[in-house]
């Protein structure tokens, strides 16, 4: 049996990097850029990399996990914000995912999951609101 995956490409606009600072595995395998359990890794500024990737720990069984980024804010200065991201790819019932920013930061072009599939890949571009 094929093994479902899910990958999120991240571009960040913003000038300073996105540091992961939670991460859960609820189900499956952290599978960032095709290595098994690297797990979520942070964005540098004005870069687009594969920040998060997960697959099936065995067959068709489905994924669960949840990841969040913040600036890696300079001394003296305000956090940006945060970018959150859960997904939950169950076997036996619907698709769920959201992807969610606070404060000045800003997501483009995240796409919701359907209610049924299991390999996904998703881009997504975050920048700083003026």
């Amino acid at each position: 049996m094929a093994t479902w995956t899910f990958s999120l490409m991240i571009t960040n606009t913003t000038d300073r990097e996105l540091e992961v600072f939670h991460s859960q595995l609820d189900w499956g395998i952290w599978n960032t850029e095709g290595i098994e359990d690297r797990g979520p890794l942070n964005i540098p500024p004005n870069t687009t990399i594969q920040a998060l990737g997960i697959k099936a720990s065995t067959g068709p069984n489905g994924y669960e996990c949840s990841c969040s980024w913040r600036d890696k804010v300079p001394a003296g200065e305000k956090s940006y914000g945060t970018i959150s991201l859960s997904l939950n790819v169950p076997q036996k019932s619907k698709n769920r995912a959201e992807c969610l920013a606070d404060y000045q930061l800003h997501i483009d072009a995240w796409d919701e999951l359907p209610e049924k599939g299991h390999n996904f890949v998703r881009s997504i571009i975050v920048s700083k609101v003026r």
